[in-house]
Protein backbone atom coordinates (compact mmCIF):
# COMPACT_ATOMS: atom_id res chain seq x y z
CA UNK A 1 0.00 0.00 0.00
CA UNK A 2 1.69 3.40 -0.62
CA UNK A 3 1.30 6.03 1.30
CA UNK A 4 -1.51 7.98 0.57
CA UNK A 5 -3.65 4.71 -0.88
CA UNK A 6 -6.95 4.89 0.60
CA UNK A 7 -8.21 1.15 2.46
CA UNK A 8 -11.72 0.50 0.69
CA UNK A 9 -14.21 -2.15 0.37
CA UNK A 10 -15.90 -3.10 -2.58
CA UNK A 11 -19.63 -2.84 -2.61
CA UNK A 12 -20.03 -6.09 -3.86
CA UNK A 13 -18.38 -7.62 -0.39
CA UNK A 14 -20.94 -5.52 1.75
CA UNK A 15 -24.64 -7.08 2.31
CA UNK A 16 -26.31 -3.95 2.36
CA UNK A 17 -29.76 -5.97 3.06
CA UNK A 18 -27.76 -6.07 6.55
CA UNK A 19 -28.71 -2.31 7.04
CA UNK A 20 -32.37 -2.36 6.74
CA UNK A 21 -33.81 -0.77 9.34
CA UNK A 22 -30.59 0.39 10.96
CA UNK A 23 -29.76 4.00 11.75
CA UNK A 24 -26.94 5.44 9.64
CA UNK A 25 -25.06 8.69 9.96
CA UNK A 26 -25.54 11.61 7.07
CA UNK A 27 -23.40 14.72 6.72
CA UNK A 28 -24.82 17.03 3.88
CA UNK A 29 -23.80 20.42 2.12
CA UNK A 30 -27.68 21.78 3.20
CA UNK A 31 -26.89 21.24 7.37
CA UNK A 32 -22.89 21.49 7.49
CA UNK A 33 -23.16 21.86 10.98
CA UNK A 34 -24.98 18.85 12.04
CA UNK A 35 -24.83 14.86 11.99
CA UNK A 36 -28.53 13.92 11.09
CA UNK A 37 -29.03 10.51 12.37
CA UNK A 38 -32.06 8.67 10.39
CA UNK A 39 -32.96 4.46 9.30
CA UNK A 40 -32.79 2.55 6.31
CA UNK A 41 -36.15 1.58 5.30
CA UNK A 42 -35.63 -0.50 2.01
CA UNK A 43 -32.81 -1.17 -0.50
CA UNK A 44 -34.33 -0.80 -4.08
CA UNK A 45 -32.29 -0.52 -7.47
CA UNK A 46 -28.83 0.01 -5.83
CA UNK A 47 -29.56 2.30 -3.75
CA UNK A 48 -30.74 3.56 0.44
CA UNK A 49 -34.50 4.07 0.64
CA UNK A 50 -34.15 6.19 3.95
CA UNK A 51 -36.42 7.42 6.88
CA UNK A 52 -37.66 11.26 6.06
CA UNK A 53 -38.76 11.73 10.24
CA UNK A 54 -35.17 11.40 10.89
CA UNK A 55 -33.44 14.35 12.77
CA UNK A 56 -36.57 15.73 14.30
CA UNK A 57 -37.87 16.52 10.70
CA UNK A 58 -34.47 17.78 8.93
CA UNK A 59 -34.19 14.70 6.71
CA UNK A 60 -37.34 15.21 5.33
CA UNK A 61 -36.15 18.76 4.05
CA UNK A 62 -33.34 17.55 2.14
CA UNK A 63 -33.02 18.79 -1.28
CA UNK A 64 -31.94 17.16 -4.21
CA UNK A 65 -28.46 16.66 -5.94
CA UNK A 66 -26.51 17.38 -2.98
CA UNK A 67 -23.18 15.97 -1.71
CA UNK A 68 -23.41 13.30 1.24
CA UNK A 69 -21.53 11.37 3.18
CA UNK A 70 -23.27 8.51 4.79
CA UNK A 71 -21.63 6.37 7.36
CA UNK A 72 -23.06 3.14 8.99
CA UNK A 73 -22.10 0.45 11.31
CA UNK A 74 -21.21 -3.05 9.36
CA UNK A 75 -20.28 -6.15 10.84
CA UNK A 76 -18.72 -3.89 14.02
CA UNK A 77 -16.80 -1.37 11.65
CA UNK A 78 -17.65 1.77 11.24
CA UNK A 79 -17.65 2.51 6.90
CA UNK A 80 -19.73 4.87 4.58
CA UNK A 81 -19.35 6.38 1.36
CA UNK A 82 -20.00 9.81 -0.68
CA UNK A 83 -22.91 9.60 -2.72
CA UNK A 84 -25.33 12.60 -3.98
CA UNK A 85 -29.37 12.55 -3.23
CA UNK A 86 -31.33 11.94 -6.22
CA UNK A 87 -34.73 13.56 -6.68
CA UNK A 88 -37.67 12.02 -4.75
CA UNK A 89 -39.65 9.88 -6.36
CA UNK A 90 -43.04 8.72 -4.67
CA UNK A 91 -41.95 10.90 -1.42
CA UNK A 92 -38.93 8.84 -1.02
CA UNK A 93 -35.29 10.39 -0.38
CA UNK A 94 -32.73 8.12 -2.01
CA UNK A 95 -29.34 7.95 -1.77
CA UNK A 96 -27.22 5.34 -4.53
CA UNK A 97 -24.56 3.09 -3.11
CA UNK A 98 -21.29 3.88 -4.41
CA UNK A 99 -19.11 1.46 -6.07
CA UNK A 100 -16.05 2.10 -2.75
CA UNK A 101 -16.83 1.43 1.01
CA UNK A 102 -14.65 3.14 2.90
CA UNK A 103 -14.10 1.96 6.30
CA UNK A 104 -13.78 4.92 8.66
CA UNK A 105 -12.04 3.53 11.46
CA UNK A 106 -9.58 2.32 9.00
CA UNK A 107 -6.13 3.59 8.41
CA UNK A 108 -6.23 5.30 5.35
CA UNK A 109 -2.52 6.47 5.01
CA UNK A 110 0.18 3.89 6.27
CA UNK A 111 0.14 4.35 10.00
CA UNK A 112 3.48 3.86 12.34
CA UNK A 113 3.60 2.92 15.66
CA UNK A 114 4.86 5.40 17.83
CA UNK A 115 4.18 7.12 21.28
CA UNK A 116 5.32 10.82 20.71
CA UNK A 117 3.68 14.03 22.48
CA UNK A 118 0.69 15.80 21.17
CA UNK A 119 -0.53 19.28 22.69
CA UNK A 120 -4.31 19.72 21.52
CA UNK A 121 -7.12 22.02 22.25
CA UNK A 122 -10.83 20.38 21.63
CA UNK A 123 -13.95 22.48 20.53
CA UNK A 124 -17.16 22.18 18.64
CA UNK A 125 -18.67 24.45 15.81
CA UNK A 126 -21.13 25.74 19.06
CA UNK A 127 -18.02 27.14 21.24
CA UNK A 128 -15.50 28.40 18.89
CA UNK A 129 -15.12 31.79 17.72
CA UNK A 130 -12.23 33.88 16.80
CA UNK A 131 -12.63 35.69 20.17
CA UNK A 132 -12.14 32.46 22.28
CA UNK A 133 -9.42 30.73 20.22
CA UNK A 134 -6.97 32.33 23.10
CA UNK A 135 -9.51 30.72 25.82
CA UNK A 136 -9.21 27.08 24.81
CA UNK A 137 -8.21 24.47 26.83
CA UNK A 138 -4.88 22.60 25.82
CA UNK A 139 -4.11 19.06 26.75
CA UNK A 140 -0.82 17.70 26.83
CA UNK A 141 -1.04 14.03 25.88
CA UNK A 142 0.59 10.86 23.85
CA UNK A 143 -0.20 9.21 20.41
CA UNK A 144 -0.64 5.61 19.93
CA UNK A 145 0.38 5.76 16.34
CA UNK A 146 0.52 8.31 13.64
CA UNK A 147 0.36 8.63 10.42
CA UNK A 148 0.45 11.57 7.69
CA UNK A 149 -3.40 11.68 8.15
CA UNK A 150 -3.80 11.08 11.34
CA UNK A 151 -3.34 9.79 14.77
CA UNK A 152 -4.48 7.51 16.94
CA UNK A 153 -3.67 9.80 20.38
CA UNK A 154 -4.95 8.99 23.55
CA UNK A 155 -7.51 11.64 25.88
CA UNK A 156 -9.39 11.13 29.53
CA UNK A 157 -13.24 11.60 29.07
CA UNK A 158 -15.72 10.80 26.24
CA UNK A 159 -15.22 12.32 22.59
CA UNK A 160 -17.87 12.17 20.50
CA UNK A 161 -17.29 11.58 16.36
CA UNK A 162 -18.07 15.33 15.77
CA UNK A 163 -15.66 17.31 17.55
CA UNK A 164 -12.59 19.23 16.35
CA UNK A 165 -9.36 20.11 18.04
CA UNK A 166 -5.98 22.03 17.28
CA UNK A 167 -2.95 20.23 17.89
CA UNK A 168 0.85 20.96 18.25
CA UNK A 169 2.33 17.83 17.18
CA UNK A 170 6.22 18.36 18.19
CA UNK A 171 8.65 15.70 16.36
CA UNK A 172 12.33 15.37 16.26
CA UNK A 173 14.30 15.85 12.65
CA UNK A 174 10.79 17.29 10.80
CA UNK A 175 9.43 21.49 10.70
CA UNK A 176 5.89 20.48 10.84
CA UNK A 177 3.70 23.82 11.00
CA UNK A 178 3.31 24.62 14.28
CA UNK A 179 -0.44 24.00 14.76
CA UNK A 180 -2.94 21.59 12.52
CA UNK A 181 -6.57 21.65 12.85
CA UNK A 182 -8.04 17.68 13.24
CA UNK A 183 -11.35 15.79 13.58
CA UNK A 184 -12.60 12.85 15.39
CA UNK A 185 -13.44 10.23 13.64
CA UNK A 186 -14.30 7.08 16.12
CA UNK A 187 -13.68 6.21 19.94
CA UNK A 188 -12.43 3.56 21.18
CA UNK A 189 -12.81 3.00 25.43
CA UNK A 190 -9.61 2.22 27.03
CA UNK A 191 -8.94 1.42 30.91
CA UNK A 192 -8.37 4.33 33.65
CA UNK A 193 -9.84 6.48 31.52
CA UNK A 194 -7.60 6.76 28.81
CA UNK A 195 -9.62 6.54 25.95
CA UNK A 196 -8.30 6.34 22.20
CA UNK A 197 -9.62 8.49 20.04
CA UNK A 198 -8.73 8.17 16.12
CA UNK A 199 -8.73 11.55 14.99
CA UNK A 200 -8.10 12.69 11.08
CA UNK A 201 -5.81 15.81 9.98
CA UNK A 202 -7.75 18.61 8.25
CA UNK A 203 -5.73 18.84 5.44
CA UNK A 204 -5.91 23.15 3.39
CA UNK A 205 -7.49 21.35 -0.11
CA UNK A 206 -10.17 19.26 2.43
CA UNK A 207 -11.55 22.16 4.91
CA UNK A 208 -14.31 22.78 2.73
CA UNK A 209 -15.49 19.53 2.47
CA UNK A 210 -14.40 18.26 5.77
CA UNK A 211 -15.18 20.82 8.60
CA UNK A 212 -18.61 23.15 9.02
CA UNK A 213 -18.61 26.79 7.50
CA UNK A 214 -18.85 28.26 11.06
CA UNK A 215 -15.33 26.58 11.72
CA UNK A 216 -13.55 27.99 8.81
CA UNK A 217 -14.93 31.28 9.67
CA UNK A 218 -14.12 31.69 12.68
CA UNK A 219 -9.94 29.63 12.46
CA UNK A 220 -7.27 32.05 11.18
CA UNK A 221 -5.53 31.10 7.76
CA UNK A 222 -2.36 30.29 9.72
CA UNK A 223 -3.89 27.17 11.11
CA UNK A 224 -4.29 25.88 7.61
CA UNK A 225 -0.99 26.05 6.84
CA UNK A 226 -0.77 21.58 6.73
CA UNK A 227 -1.70 20.66 3.12
CA UNK A 228 -1.49 17.48 1.27
CA UNK A 229 2.17 18.46 0.39
CA UNK A 230 3.12 18.49 4.46
CA UNK A 231 1.24 15.15 4.36
CA UNK A 232 3.46 13.36 2.15
CA UNK A 233 6.40 15.25 4.15
CA UNK A 234 5.32 13.63 6.99
CA UNK A 235 4.48 10.29 6.07
CA UNK A 236 7.58 9.74 4.21
CA UNK A 237 9.44 11.27 7.62
CA UNK A 238 7.22 8.36 9.08
CA UNK A 239 8.18 5.45 6.71
CA UNK A 240 11.99 6.68 7.15
CA UNK A 241 11.93 6.49 11.29
CA UNK A 242 10.54 2.97 10.94
CA UNK A 243 12.97 1.70 8.54
CA UNK A 244 15.83 3.34 10.64
CA UNK A 245 14.81 1.44 13.87
CA UNK A 246 14.45 -1.77 12.32
CA UNK A 247 17.93 -1.69 10.98
CA UNK A 248 18.66 -0.32 14.23
CA UNK A 249 16.71 -3.52 16.13
CA UNK A 250 18.61 -5.51 14.02
CA UNK A 251 22.11 -4.25 14.38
Amino acid sequence: MTQDEKVILHKAGVNFSDLVGREIRLRTEQFQNQVLKTRVLAISDNSFVIDRSGSSGLVDQLIPNQKVEVEFTYKGQLAGFDAKIVSPHEGRIVIPIAGEIVPKNARQFARYCLESEVQLALFDEHNISAARLNKLKWLKTNTTNLSGGGMLVLIPGIITNDCFMILHLPLNGIDLPKLIVGRTRYFLPGQAGKNQVGVEFITKEDRQTKLPKTIIRNLPEKLFEYDAGWRRKLSRHLAILLENKKQGDIG
